[in-house]
């Protein structure tokens, strides 16, 4: 069952072929909802189709000499893959299976980044039913 990512869940190494761009937090600034856990607001990794969740930017390490090319800065966007159909206050919460895409000049580049964890909340499971 999905559990919510944070800002602290971690993604996997990717490459370009020219860099790799090493797992790191994905970052960024959670999104504050008008939904409560306990009494704290919850805050979650959201996006939309049209406006994806923006993780901090990643630098990459040069391992193809045969590439004059230096390293391009990498964004990172959070594709949903797991909730598709779940929203919070207009927008899909990242949980647990869905990845990171590696962004670099505004084309995708290689496979999507797993997110590996930690994840948050561990009773709120998304797409779930009670019984």
């Amino acid at each position: 069952m999905p559990n919510l990512v944070s800002e602290d869940t971690v993604d996997v190494v990717s490459t370009d072929g020219n860099c790799i761009y090493n797992a790191a937090p994905i970052g960024g600034t959670p999104i504050e909802t008008s939904v409560k856990v306990g009494n704290q607001t919850l805050e979650i990794i959201a996006g939309t189709e049209l406006e994806p969740y923006e993780c901090d930017e990643i630098t990459g390490v040069k391992v193809n000499p045969l590439i004059p090319l230096p390293c391009a800065p990498g964004k990172r966007n959070i594709v949903p893959v797991v909730n598709t159909t779940v929203f919070i206050d207009g927008k899909l919460p990242a949980v647990t299976g869905d990845t990171a895409q590696l962004v670099i000049g505004g084309v995708p580049i290689g496979t999507p980044r797993t997110l590996t964890g930690p994840f948050i909340h561990p009773t709120i499971k998304i797409g779930t039913r009670l019984t």
